[in-house]
C-alpha cells in the first residue's frame, strides 16, 4: 500500500485536462470504504489561509514539539516525514509542484473487508483514483523510478525478491502491471493506468481493468446511484474530505461470523443459539456510516450520521423521547463542557430487555425472579421505581479542578448528571432500601444540607500504598423531578444548586452559544453539545509529558515548557436529530469571537 500511494504522488510535470467526471459515478455499489477529496488544490489553498493552520503554526507550539521529537526516542512521526522528503528528492518536486499534478479529485477505495478480517483473503482489494495534470510519457517515467525504488527496499529484506514490469493492452489503453516473485511464488503486487486524465492505481489486477471500463464507459452499478449512498449525501456537507462505510456490503459477513464465536457455545446454558444472538442484535439492519469535513472561513464544520433500514436489535437501545430540548439554565458558562439530550433511559432498559428476551428465551424468567425477590427482600417494585422511572431529558456538564492546575498532575475534570424523574419518592425510596440491605453502606455515606436539598457523599477510596492517588467522591442529589449525580468535588454540585435556585440565565442562553447552534440548527434535535476546547490546552500537553514520563520519552521536560501563550481560544458545538431511518448530526469548529 506505502509504494502504491507514494506512486500516485510522484508522477508527471506538465499540464493537461483532467476530468469531470465525479468518482461516485466511476466506483461501483460494492465498494466497502470509499474516501473521497472533493479538490485537492482547492482545499489546500484554503488551508494555507485557514485560522486553524495558523494554530499549528505557532511558534511555541512547534518549539514544544521540537523538543519532544528530540528526546532519545524513535519518533515514527519525524521518519514518515524523512521519507516523504525523500519521495521528492527522488522524483525532483517540490512540495508546491506536488500539488500542482493533482488540482482535482482524489478517492480511496477498498473492497472485502470482511474477508481480510477474518484472513479470507491474502491482500486487499482497492483502487486508488487522482486527477492528473500530467502526461502519461512522463508518468511513466516516474512509475519506473518509483517501481525501482520499491524492488530496492524488498530485496534489502529479501534478496530472493524479483520485479518485473508487464504491459497489458486493454481497451485500448495500456495497463502496467509490478509483477513479483518472492522467493516462492510468482504474483501481481499491484497496477496502475493514466485513462482520460486519471491516474489509476489498483490491486488486484482485476480491479485495474474493472476501473479502467468504468472510466471509459461508466460503472454498471456506480456507489453514486445506489439509494443509501444518496440518501447519506442527503444530510451531508459540501464533502471536501468524506469518508462512506458502506455496511449493507459488510454487516451480512459478519454477523455471520458472529455464529461461529465460540462465546455463543459457552452461552447455550442460557438457551442463546447463534440464530437467536443474530436475531437479537440484528446487525444487518445497519445500511451505512458517513462522515464529511468541510473547511469553512472562520473554522470546520462536519457532519455525520449513521443509515438503518429498520431501528431494531442492538440499535433500539438508540432511544430518544420527544419534545424540547432542556432548557438547563443551570450550567455555568464557564463549563469545559454540557450537552442536552432528549435521551430516554427506561425506554433504553425496556428495549435492552426485549434484545437479551429474542437472545435467551430462558432470560425473562429469570429476570422477573430476580426482581420478585427483591421486592420481597426490600418491599420495593424495582422496575417501578428504578426500570422505569427514568424520563427523557438528560443533561451532563463538567469543569476543570483548577486546584489541579497548580500541581505537575494532569486536572482531572468534575462532571455532573442530571436525569428527569417520573416519581422521585419512589426512587429514593428504593435507594433507602438498598442502604438497608448493604451491611455498613449507611456508614459510609455522608449526608449534608445544602439549599434546601440533602446531598448525600460516597467518598472515593483511598490506597495506603499511593496517598496522592485519592478516588473521586460520588455525591448524588433527587430533587422532585431529576436525581443529580456528582463525580468529583462537590462544589461543582453546590453551584448548580444554587444556581437552581437563583432561576438566571447560564450557558445553554448566552448570546453567543444560540448564534453558534443557529449555523447548524435543524429542527427536533434530540441532543446538542458544547466544548470549550480552550480549557483544554493546558491538561493536554500535561498528559502529553505524563504519558512520555512513564515511557521514558520525555523525561528531560518540564511543565514550564508547555505553550502558555498558544491562542486556542475554540469551540466545537454538536447537534444531532434523529429520522426514521437515520441518526444524522454536525459539528462546527470554530474560534471564539474577540479572542484576537
Amino acid at each position: 500500500m506505502n509504494k502504491i500511494l507514494l506512486s500516485i504522488v510522484c508522477a508527471g510535470l506538465s499540464c493537461s485536462a483532467v476530468s469531470a467526471v465525479p468518482f461516485q459515478e466511476i466506483i461501483g455499489e460494492n465498494a466497502d470504504l470509499f474516501v473521497t477529496v472533493r479538490s485537492v488544490s482547492e482545499t489546500r489553498e484554503q488551508w494555507a489561509t485557514h485560522p486553524i493552520a495558523e494554530l499549528f503554526e505557532d511558534e511555541e507550539l512547534l518549539d514544544f514539539f521540537d523538543q519532544v521529537t528530540a528526546e532519545d526516542a524513535i519518533d515514527v512521526a519525524a521518519d514518515e516525514e524523512e521519507d516523504f522528503d525523500a519521495v521528492l528528492e527522488a522524483f525532483g518536486l517540490t512540495l508546491d509542484e506536488l500539488f500542482e499534478l493533482f488540482p482535482g479529485q482524489a478517492s480511496l477505495a477498498f473492497y472485502k473487508l470482511a474477508d481480510q478480517m477474518f484472513d479470507r483473503v491474502d491482500r486487499e482489494e482497492m483502487v486508488l483514483m487522482a486527477e492528473f495534470s500530467g502526461d502519461a510519457e512522463r508518468l511513466n517515467e516516474l512509475m519506473q523510478i518509483q517501481f525501482e525504488r520499491n524492488m530496492k527496499a524488498q530485496q534489502a529484506v529479501n534478496p530472493l525478491v524479483e520485479h518485473e514490469m508487464i504491459e497489458e493492452s486493454f481497451m485500448g489503453e495500456t495497463l502496467y502491471f509490478d509483477q513479483t516473485f518472492n522467493g516462492e511464488t510468482t504474483y501481481i503486487e499491484d497496477g496502475y493506468a493514466f485513462v482520460n486524465g486519471i491516474v489509476v492505481l489498483a490491486t488486484p489486477e482485476s480491479r485495474l481493468r474493472e476501473a479502467v471500463e468504468s472510466i471509459k464507459e461508466g460503472a454498471s452499478d456506480p456507489i453514486a446511484v445506489v439509494d443509501v449512498y444518496r440518501r447519506s449525501r442527503e444530510d451531508a456537507g459540501r464533502g471536501d474530505f468524506s469518508v462512506y462505510l458502506n455496511l449493507e456490503n459488510l454487516m451480512p459477513p459478519l454477523n455471520a461470523a458472529l455464529a461461529d464465536l465460540p462465546m455463543v457455545n459457552h452461552l447455550a446454558m442460557f438457551g442463546v443459539t447463534s440464530q437467536s444472538l443474530q436475531n437479537a442484535l440484528s446487525l444487518e439492519s445497519l445500511q451505512a456510516v458517513y462522515a464529511d469535513l468541510d473547511l469553512i472561513a472562520d473554522g470546520v464544520l462536519a457532519h455525520y450520521g449513521m443509515i438503518y433500514d429498520e431501528k431494531r436489535g442492538f440499535l433500539s437501545l438508540l432511544s430518544y423521547g420527544q419534545g424540547e430540548l432542556p432548557e438547563a439554565r443551570y450550567v455555568p458558562e464557564d463549563v469545559l463542557s454540557s450537552a442536552v439530550s432528549l435521551f430516554d433511559c427506561s425506554a433504553m432498559l425496556e428495549n435492552l430487555e426485549k434484545v437479551l428476551t429474542s437472545a435467551s428465551p430462558t432470560l425473562p424468567p429469570m429476570i422477573d425472579m430476580q426482581l420478585q425477590m427483591m421486592q420481597t427482600n426490600t418491599g420495593v417494585d424495582l422496575r417501578a421505581s428504578i426500570l422505569e422511572n427514568f424520563g427523557s431529558r438528560v443533561v451532563n456538564l463538567s469543569v476543570l479542578n483548577e486546584a489541579g492546575l497548580d500541581g505537575v498532575a494532569m486536572a482531572e475534570p468534575q462532571q455532573l448528571f442530571l436525569v428527569e424523574l417520573k416519581d422521585a419518592q419512589a426512587l429514593a425510596q428504593a435507594i433507602e432500601a438498598f442502604k438497608d440491605m448493604v451491611p455498613g453502606a449507611r456508614a459510609m455515606i455522608e449526608a449534608q444540607e445544602y439549599e434546601g436539598q440533602t446531598i448525600y457523599t460516597i467518598h472515593g477510596p483511598s490506597d495506603p500504598n499511593v496517598p496522592d492517588a485519592q478516588q473521586a467522591d460520588v455525591s448524588y442529589v433527587m430533587t422532585r423531578s431529576e436525581l443529580i449525580v456528582n463525580v468529583g468535588r462537590v462544589g461543582l454540585l453546590h453551584q448548580v444548586l444554587s444556581r437552581m435556585g437563583e432561576g438566571s440565565d447560564g450557558l445553554w442562553q448566552s448570546p453567543g452559544v444560540e448564534v453558534l447552534f443557529e449555523r447548524i440548527e435543524q429542527p427536533n434535535a434530540v441532543t446538542r453539545s458544547y466544548v470549550n476546547a480552550e480549557q483544554m490546552i493546558e491538561p493536554f500537553f500535561r498528559s502529553l509529558l505524563e504519558a512520555g514520563e512513564l515511557s521514558g520519552l520525555t523525561k528531560r521536560m518540564s511543565t514550564d515548557q508547555i505553550p502558555s501563550d498558544l491562542d486556542a481560544s475554540y469551540r466545537l458545538v454538536s447537534e444531532i436529530n434523529e429520522a426514521p431511518d437515520s441518526l444524522f448530526g454536525r459539528t462546527l469548529i470554530i474560534k471564539s469571537e474577540g479572542s484576537e
